[in-house]
């Protein structure tokens, strides 16, 4: 598993990675070719004595070979950052797909979602490129020093594993101290969200002086951790360029006595004397690259447990008839990181076009349920099937619908609705292209928000969200039923649609949708008496049905 991400983002994006050994390879010619000519001008004019005139061809050439090696840098930045943004984009899907129906610290899922999938950035922008390096450029300068001049191939190869084997022994430190900075870091950033949130009460308690004094300590913990990484990081630089440094002057020294005893020529000597800075330099940025894979390594290991939720491929099942039924088979659910399971083997059959009422106390995992059945998430066991009413020869699998599919197929109203900084027909059609704004005021017309409508001076223009018109929350609830009676899906999924409504606005809302559900399999979670008047069958978690 590890460096699961790196991996499995070249498995996906060969071409690029493939592109991005091909600009390495060529500019790694450039620059051995670069020293050769180096030297050769050198060699002509210092000891051949040859002027401008003779000379100019092998400036000329060395002029285009660093040129166009300055050149290439651009397309390799321009790789590394398309690898990096897949493997970002992909990291922030899965954990979307995640966390989207999870109850989680708000503050810690920003660290998770912002902090640590940006640091997986240095895989590609500092990791991969110093990887890239030391398995081209230091196996072609090898190559060349072995056929020029064996002794100094030798020492090269000799003194090749030092490096390695240092940072190897400063591992362990670095990865110790990198995990206590990112702890700390979590914690600040909690404790800082928390303090925000809690703010007024604090105030009213008199207790914001003693808060703030805890948030200033945290901050602290949070700057010896992090001077702990660079105090590692330097010294683990000064050794390497050590290291490096002197292994430059020992061959140095040997080119040196033997080109004083005659035993090779001045060009020979000069060049591959030019070749050792180059040899060594990717292991000079090893040191930096090291200390960029504990970061990114530390960060990967934070985010693993909620990148392990199977995805569903794109393209698979996609024909489902309605109204379908619903079958939930030995189902067991635990959220990430925790032991115990919400849900524990159960199964239950959903029957197409009927209206279900899912019952039951609170902490029986009605929420959870809903969540599985919509495929917001993927259970620990056990399985949620979909049949048209055929048969099991009709039977599909959730998790082998494509998203598109199940985004058609089924509808989920939370408890809390979300409510975008739009307009009021888009929060109720959600950029639907085939959705009119005669739809949208239908939706809002059965969802008992028809004289909310009118009262708004813009209507279905009027900006929500932030900075746009309030909404009370049995409003929001309305404005959630409002958006499934606009999308109009084969399976509509409710949690506690008419929470907090008076009995009258509970009772047009149960109209509104006892005709919408005609064709249409209806699940809903509720306690209402009225609503479990209402359904055609009542399932109790933790009971009787």
């Amino acid at each position: 598993m590890k460096r699961r991400i790196l991996f499995d983002t070249l498995k996906t994006q060969k071409n690029i990675f493939y592109a991005r050994i091909g600009t390495e390879l060529i500019s790694s010619l450039l620059v051995v070719a670069a020293a050769w000519e180096t030297a050769s001008v050198v060699n002509l004019v210092f000891i051949e004595g040859r002027g401008s005139a003779e000379t100019a061809p092998d400036l000329t050439v060395l002029f285009l070979c660093l040129l166009f090696t300055a050149l290439l840098r651009m397309p390799k930045a321009r790789l590394e950052r398309r690898l990096s943004d897949a493997a970002r984009l992909s990291c922030r899907k899965k954990l979307h797909a995640a966390l989207l129906a999870e109850r989680h610290d708000v503050s810690g899922l920003l660290t998770l979602a912002l902090e640590r999938v940006d640091a997986l950035d240095q895989y590609f922008r500092t990791v991969l490129p110093t990887a890239i390096s030391f398995a081209v450029l230091v196996p072609l300068i090898l190559i060349v020093a072995a056929i020029l001049d064996p002794l100094s191939a030798l020492l090269f190869l000799a003194t090749l594993p030092i490096a390695p084997f240092l940072l190897y022994l400063i591992g362990r430190a670095t990865r110790r101290a990198s995990e206590r900075q990112w702890d700390e870091m979590s914690r600040l950033t909690s404790g800082f969200g928390e303090l925000i949130r809690a703010a007024m009460t604090l105030k009213i308690f008199r207790r914001s002086e003693a808060e703030g004094k805890h948030l200033a300590r945290m901050s602290r913990s949070f700057s010896e951790a992090s001077l702990r990484v660079l105090r590692l990081a330097f010294i683990s630089s000064f050794a390497l360029e050590l290291i490096t440094t002197l292994s430059i002057a020992l061959i140095a020294v040997s080119i040196g006595l033997r080109l004083v005893e005659g035993m090779m020529d001045f060009w020979t000597a000069f060049f591959v004397l030019i070749l050792a800075p180059l040899f060594y330099q990717p292991l000079r940025e090893g040191g930096i690259a090291f200390h960029a894979a504990m970061e990114a390594k530390t960060a990967e290991e934070a985010l693993r447990p909620y990148l392990s939720r199977t995805v569903p491929a794109d393209g698979a099942q996609s024909r489902v008839l309605s109204p379908p039924a619903l079958a939930a088979s030995e189902l067991t659910y635990r959220y990430p990181l925790t032991e115990e399971a919400v849900l524990t083997h159960l199964s239950i059959i959903f029957p197409a076009g009927k209206r279900t009422v899912l019952a039951g106390a609170s902490g029986t995992g009605k929420t959870t349920l809903l969540t599985l059945l919509a495929g917001l998430a993927a259970p620990t066991e056990g399985s949620v099937r979909i049949t048209d009413g055929a048969g099991a020869a009709h039977a599909f699998d959730l998790a082998t619908l494509s998203e598109n599919t199940k985004c058609a197929l089924v509808s989920y109203v939370p408890q809390e609705p979300h409510i975008f900084a739009a307009t009021l027909a888009e929060n109720v059609t959600l950029w639907q292209e085939n959705r009119s704004p005669e739809d949208a005021a239908a939706a809002l017309e059965g969802a008992a928000l028809g004289d909310f409508l009118r009262a708004l001076p813009q209507r279905l223009d009027t900006p929500l969200g932030a900075g746009g018109h309030p909404l009370s929350a049995g409003q929001r609830h309305r404005l959630g039923i409002a958006r499934a009676l606009c999308a109009a899906r084969p399976v509509v999924l409710l949690d506690e649609p008419t929470a907090g409504l008076d009995a009258e606005t509970e009772e047009r809302v149960l109209q509104s949708l006892t005709a919408f559900a005609h064709r249409r399999t209806l699940i809903v979670s509720s306690h209402r008496p009225a609503v479990m008047a209402w359904a055609d069958e009542i399932i109790t978690l933790g009971g009787e049905t």
